[in-house]
């Protein structure tokens, strides 16, 4: 038996005993020192999302090797790892021309399949991932993100001495600017709340919060590419109206609204749009933990606040006012 919290309705977590996980002759049994709460958490604790109750959400997870699958090999028990969660089928028409991020039949951790906040967790041996010790607890357990982020960044093709704007300062918004920053891009921030301006410029953003003249502002400053990471449809909206010339605009947030939009200048103007979901197996997560072991960038410098694994429920809570920054649960 092992200790797990357990979503058994809309907003309603609750610390229970259940059985372990069996372990699978290709799997990995990790004992997680350290959870991060995602909107995807989110949007399950509050009843956006629904899920078969009760469920174990979570996958944003860094712990050490408990047991190994008799399959197995590479790994030593006690290792510190964290888990790339996302596990496309590998045999689809997306998975075979190298596009599994998107495929139809993926398990996602905490998603579709039983997430990590829990005493233990498996996950298959090719998506978890050695850490060296060298890096933080807080560093190790927000990798994650940090890839998703990554993957948009090197999606969009900037490069030393651009300039881009990001639109929404949550986790992802702040983790793009912290890896775009690291990479000499200069970026652009905007968001409403005070709080995450002020975390991006830590970062070494440009912090910019009045939209009203967006257009101008990023053609004087040479803005090549827009990153739309708030998720709502408003600054969707603003991306495609007011993109210079020639832009790109990412879409990396999830807004679920419909948009307005005017094709004849996407086309005239030559402004092309890409979406940008998670990351690539396995090449994101390498890149991602080799420039956070080099030291070239630290995402644990998102998180505002930590809570124990039996506060699991404020936790969520707090995740849900959009206020907070990354939140993570020390087990």
């Amino acid at each position: 038996m092992m200790k797990a919290a357990l979503l058994t309705a809309p907003e309603t977590i609750k610390i229970d005993e259940i059985d372990k996980p069996l372990l699978s002759p290709d799997e990995v049994l990790i004992q997680p020192d350290r959870f991060g709460i995602c909107g995807t958490d989110v949007s399950f604790y509050l009843g956006h999302r629904l899920v078969p109750y009760p469920f174990v959400l979570g996958h944003e997870v860094t712990g050490h090797v408990k047991e190994m699958g008799n399959a197995v090999t590479g790994f030593s028990i006690g290792q510190r790892v964290i888990v790339e969660p996302n596990y496309p089928c590998g045999s689809c028409n997306l998975c075979l021309s190298g596009r599994g991020a998107v495929c139809a039949g993926k398990d996602s951790m905490g998603v579709n399949i039983a997430g990590c906040f829990s005493e233990y967790a498996t996950a298959p041996a090719e998506y978890v991932w050695p850490v060296p010790d060298s890096v933080s607890e807080e560093d190790a357990a927000t990798i994650e993100p940090l890839a998703v982020s990554m993957h948009g960044l090197l999606l969009s093709g900037a490069k030393d001495g651009d300039t881009v704007a990001v639109l929404g300062c949550g986790v992802v918004g702040l983790l793009l600017i912290h890896a775009a920053t690291a990479m000499g891009i200069r970026a652009i921030a905007h968001d409403r709340i005070d709080a995450k301006m002020k975390m991006a410029r830590d970062f070494g953003a440009f912090a910019a919060v009045d939209l009203e003249h967006a257009r101008s502002l990023w053609e004087k400053e040479n803005v090549t590419t827009l990153f739309e990471c708030a998720g709502a449809s408003s600054t969707l909206e603003l991306a495609l109206a007011e993109a210079p010339r020639g832009a790109k605009v990412i879409l990396l947030g999830l807004s679920a609204s419909p948009v307005s939009f005017i094709p004849m200048r996407l086309v005239r103007e030559g402004i092309n749009v890409y979406t940008s979901m998670i990351y690539d197996h396995p090449s994101d997560f390498a890149r991602t933990i080799e420039l956070v072991a080099e030291g070239k960038m630290h995402p644990g410098r998102v998180v505002t606040d930590t809570f124990s694994f039996d506060s699991i429920a404020q936790a969520l809570t707090l995740a849900g006012t959009g206020k907070a920054g990354k939140i993570h649960i020390k087990m």
